[in-house]
């Protein structure tokens, strides 16, 4: 069997699962699971820093200590290098707090691959062995249901056997960056799922599923990313599904509110050979469109922390949800299109008549992205 169908975690039965993409009810329940566990809680995540989100998860994670639950914490070093020393202490004192690869000198100078760019991206959140979530949140006030135009998101609520895998991907990195046994991948089935739990600098397992699904699709392909420098193996995949008539749509990020706006050019560069090529692309206007979710057929998709990018593809730890469920893709498809509504879609006509600025700083920042 192929190395493109190996995998860490075997396809296992579809336990409960809930879509969140509206963020009161979404940070509501979330905060309301990590309160109120009885035994453990985990939490990977990229960023937490300073601010009324962060406030919320101590006050959650205290309750939870409180009971007796016991609590840790993994936060990438590079996502959260704003953290406040006061806010570290404070997540000392509720749990074991350990910071994934600090940004320091001697990592910059002598360790540059194996520690400085390998980060983990996940988010991840785990309760007593019973309940997960993943997707796309992180601690930070812009995610804050409160905030003025909070970011679009999507989160998956998930019990049953892949919680257990979860935890398996968690403990990987905690105990020191654990290497996961790579088996043999049976074929997906109706109502199954698997965590996709990838590896910096390892066979993109991501990549390959993508791949996979994108070529045996024979309907739909809609995909929302933050972050979109894809591959020209990706490239090409979408443009073969479309000339054989795949209805293939983007959602990415308009200019609001948007992190890093020298990404969105570098990733415009790749517009026009999608669009000639019969692609349809919406930029998301009310906010920043931050969620990584994707879209095959009426049955499959995948959700979690994963972008579009060399990032994601080599030097993030990044966990996703694989699952075949007509009832959860439909969800999908819904929040697909409520998202197609509040965008801007790129036409062939539109691109074309881009402003001259645009069109240098697509060219200026997509000098870096070349060769993917």
């Amino acid at each position: 069997m192929s190395r493109s169908l190996r995998s860490p975690f075997p396809y296992v039965p579809l336990g409960p699962t809930e879509l969140h993409t509206e963020p009161g009810p979404t940070w509501e329940r979330l905060l309301a699971d990590i309160a109120a566990a009885q035994d453990e809680v985990l939490i990977e995540n990229y960023i937490l820093v300073d601010g009324e989100a962060a406030d919320a998860l101590i006050d959650a994670l205290t309750e939870a200590r409180d009971r007796g639950a016991s609590i840790r914490l993994l936060i990438d070093g590079a996502g959260s290098y704003q953290m406040s020393t006061k806010l570290r202490q404070r997540l000392q004192d509720v749990g074991a707090l350990h910071i994934y690869h600090p940004l320091r000198l001697s990592s910059l100078l002598f360790r540059f691959r194996s520690r400085f760019m390998m980060r983990t991206h996940r988010r991840l959140i785990l309760v007593d062995r019973k309940v997960g979530w993943t997707g796309g949140i992180a601690f930070e006030d812009p995610w804050w249901f409160a905030a003025d135009s909070p970011f679009r998101e999507t989160m998956i609520r998930f019990c049953g056997p892949a919680v257990a895998q979860a935890h398996q991907a968690f403990e990987s990195l905690w105990i020191g960056d654990a290497e996961l046994e790579q088996r043999k991948q049976s074929p997906l089935q109706a109502g199954q799922v698997r965590v996709m739990a990838q590896r910096a600098r390892q066979v993109n397992l991501l990549a390959h599923t993508l791949l996979a699904r994108i070529g045996k699709a024979k309907k739909r392909i809609w995909i929302e990313t933050a972050y979109f420098i894809p591959t020209r193996r990706l490239r090409r995949a979408f443009i073969h599904a479309a000339e054989r008539g795949v209805d293939v749509r983007l959602l990415l990020p308009g200019p609001k509110l948007h992190d890093h706006p020298s990404v969105r050019f570098a990733s415009r560069r790749y517009y026009a050979q999608l669009l000639r090529h019969g692609i349809r692309i919406y930029e998301f206007q009310p906010s920043f469109q931050h969620g990584k979710t994707a879209v095959f057929d009426d049955e499959f998709a995948i959700v979690g922390t994963p972008n579009l990018d060399r990032w994601s593809f080599l030097w993030n730890h990044e966990i996703a949800l694989d699952f075949q469920d007509p009832l959860l893709t439909g969800q999908l498809i819904d929040n697909h299109r409520a998202g197609y509504l509040r965008s801007i879609e790129i036409t062939r006509e539109s691109w074309k008549a881009r402003p001259l600025w645009s069109r240098f700083l697509e060219y200026f920042f997509g000098i870096f992205d070349k060769g993917m």
